[in-house]
């Protein structure tokens, strides 16, 4: 059995995040074989607990249809860089601030200064 290495990084965080993979002969030869609703759900629960934020499907498609890519060229490891904005994204949206919960002061606006002015007349130009 080969070992095949998933390496995740986030942009500005130097931590790598791995995932082993051993395949046997006919499985390095059909590697898309391997990556089925079952084991995407595997990955992804690991790979999010590992890096502690969610990871879209979308992106977990992404990621494993390269590692088969490379695993179908004979490369053990293949090496992904996730970009800050998408982990900071998904880590906004399990933010769970309250927030400032008072209700503001409301005050009448003054308006008494703003008078309605009338537009100039328009002239045409004479062609």
């Amino acid at each position: 059995m080969v070992k095949y290495i998933l390496e995740l990084k986030v942009e500005g965080d130097p931590q790598a995040y791995h995932y082993t993979l051993d395949l046997r002969l006919e499985q390095e030869n059909h590697p898309e074989n391997i990556f089925d609703t079952n084991f995407k759900q595997i990955i992804k629960s690991k790979l999010e607990s590992q890096i502690e934020c969610k990871i879209a499907t979308l992106l977990l498609d992404r990621m494993l249809e390269a590692w088969a890519g490379d695993i179908a060229q004979g490369y053990r490891i293949t090496q992904i860089i996730l970009k800050f904005s998408f982990v900071m994204q998904e880590k906004l949206s399990r933010l769970a601030d309250q927030g400032f919960q008072d209700q503001p002061t409301i005050s009448s606006p003054f308006i008494d200064p703003i008078e309605p002015t009338i537009l100039p007349p328009l002239t045409l130009i004479p062609e």
